[in-house]
């Protein structure tokens, strides 16, 4: 397999087990949501191991007969990006800052704060319990989260794997929009139940 091979192999194993396989049991598991950098470097780290696998002769199919490397590799940056975080208060509102204006940048309706509010688009999808709450978004020592900013909401915050910086912010804030437009995934709708197989 070469380094290209691996590559796209970690990709496509990547990118099923980021949608397809979300019931995986996990420390963080399928509550955590990547944004594309940490996606790609995910994809990366998984092709060079497939690639040192096959050094020793050991081929992408074989890892998956005992471990998962895809889950092991999404969960290591999950748990580097979703603690440990540590910033100076100039750095936390640099990234802060850089959130809302690029929220604001995308016609979105913020109320920055402590956590930064922001307002579902009328066509998009709805969240709290009447439908009309806005979801919050923050940036602390456990990194970014979201969440619906609702005192009734029974939805936790969902962990967003993103460096904690300027660039974070802006995917972050690419991310939300999708979120709020509907073209990603509701990450607070409930699990779709997968079909019996006979």
């Amino acid at each position: 397999m070469s380094d290209t091979t691996a590559l796209d192999a970690a990709k496509i194993d990547i990118r099923r087990w980021t949608r397809e396989e979300q019931s995986a049991c996990a420390p963080y598991g399928p509550r955590v949501i990547y944004t594309p950098s940490v996606l790609a470097e995910a994809a990366e780290l998984l092709g060079k191991l497939y690639t040192a696998g096959q050094e020793h002769h050991i081929d992408r199919e074989d890892w998956a007969a005992v471990t998962s490397l895809p889950l092991g590799v999404l969960e290591a940056l999950a748990a580097r990006y979703c603690s440990r975080v540590e910033l100076t208060g100039t750095e936390r509102h640099a990234v802060r800052d850089t959130l809302v204006s690029e929220l604001g940048a995308k016609g979105l309706t913020v109320q920055p704060g402590q956590r930064v509010a922001v307002e579902p688009l009328p066509d998009g999808p709805r969240f709290g319990h009447r439908g009309q709450a806005p979801v919050s978004l923050a940036l602390t020592s456990d990194g970014w989260d979201i969440r619906v900013d609702e005192a009734a909401s029974a939805d936790g915050p969902r962990p967003i794997a993103a460096p904690a910086t300027e660039d974070g912010a802006r995917e972050v804030a690419e991310l939300v929009h999708k979120i709020l437009s509907g073209e990603a995934p509701n990450p607070f709708a409930a699990p779709a139940a997968k079909e019996a197989t006979a």
